[in-house]
């Protein structure tokens, strides 16, 4: 009988286009993995823009998911916005709240789907550093608490670092009995994100212990928090932290990343080595055709791990921007090596491994 996750993959179909509409950016964020700022010289014009947006629909997708830079500092946002929902598909609006008060109007006359808001830190202190913007953090808040009072979707994205890695709770605690949907992932090192200030592996296992913790301690009402495509999957000890059960990266296949001037690449994390084309000179139909007869390449631990038929390995986007092929940030290959064969929590060793676990977890999230 075949397993549940080979026929979720076999159904899989378009759910969701990321467009980044414009690198231009209100903020000067330390993790941006687009280097956003000042907006490309060959941006998609809007007439260009409304006809993608019926190629997307054309080409079976759900839903579009507009972000930058900051989409909402771009002219004819609106617009764009508009055509998505004309197009009878859902409309995500990726926004760092600096203007969105500004817009609170036009996103209700929308009826968006979802409002998605950075919160990077529990304090000022973090989040505006890491924001490179004084006041960054109370104009979110109060962006957040303006959408709930016009009762607009709202969730957070929090992009977890060696900077922010002790905010959590803090964060959790602004969030919690508040409906608001929280997804974290890691910062990964594209753009001007550096290296140095990527989380270990051992502090990314302690992230999803947090994660796991959470979903068990509150109900889905009270906290409603995932964990991002880039956290791993197919863990002995903890639960799946995502939405769905993980088939694999959806890079071109259930989801696409869209740049600024028409590039068309799997997934806006790749590196730029993963443009198969512009719309301007193709069809998106005929890229997308392109992108999905690319078979994934494994290396390093991934090749010969029991779970790679089903896992696919992992994020691939995360893949290639860590580097860390043979000690892949992935939650299986931290513990298959932190505990051997005879060490894996069956027979009676299941409270000694918990207890190493959790002491992990307490001396990296608040120490």
């Amino acid at each position: 009988m075949p397993s549940i996750t080979s026929l979720i993959s076999q159904r899989i179909k378009p759910s969701c286009a990321v467009w980044e509409i414009t690198l231009k950016c209100n903020s000067n964020c330390i993790h941006c993995g687009s280097s956003a700022g000042k907006a490309r010289l060959d941006e998609l014009n809007t007439e260009e823009s409304l006809k993608l947006v019926r190629e997307i629909r054309d080409c079976g997708y759900k839903g579009v998911a507009l972000m930058g830079g900051e989409p909402l500092i771009r002219d004819d946002w609106y617009e764009i916005a508009r055509e998505i929902k004309k197009n009878k598909m859902e409309l995500s609006i990726v926004t760092n709240g600096l203007t969105l008060i500004d817009n609170i109007q036009k996103l209700k006359s929308l009826k968006v789907d979802c409002v998605s808001l950075s919160l990077d830190g529990g304090s000022a202190k973090v989040h505006d550093y890491l924001r490179g913007i004084p006041g960054a953090f109370e104009k979110t808040l109060n962006a957040i608490n303006r959408l709930k009072e016009e009762k607009l979707p709202v969730s957070v994205i929090t992009a977890v670092s060696k900077t922010n890695l002790n905010e959590l709770d803090k964060i959790k605690k602004i969030l919690l009995d508040r409906n608001i949907a929280w997804q974290i992932q890691i910062a990964i090192p594209i753009g001007r994100f550096p290296r140095e200030l990527t989380i270990s592996r051992e502090e990314f296992y302690a992230v999803a212990l947090f994660i796991a913790i959470n979903v068990k301690k509150y109900s889905y009402k009270r906290l409603p928090v995932i964990g991002a495509h880039c956290f791993g999957h197919f863990s002995r000890f903890l639960p799946n932290l995502g939405l769905d059960p993980w088939v694999g990266c959806q890079a071109g296949l259930s989801v696409l990343g869209i740049q600024s001037n028409g590039n068309i690449k799997g997934c806006l994390t790749l590196p730029d080595g993963f443009i198969e084309g512009n719309i301007r000179t193709q069809s998106l139909k005929t890229i997308l055709e392109k992108i999905r007869l690319k078979q994934k390449q494994l290396k390093g631990y991934c090749v010969d791990c029991d779970m790679v038929k089903i896992c696919r390995g992992g994020c691939l986007g995360s893949s290639y921007a860590l580097k860390e092929f043979d000690e892949p940030y992935c939650l299986r290959a931290i513990e298959n090596k932190m505990f051997s064969s005879k060490q894996l929590p069956i027979k009676g060793k299941l409270d000694s491994t918990i207890s190493i676990l959790k002491n992990m977890y307490h001396n990296l999230i608040f120490k």
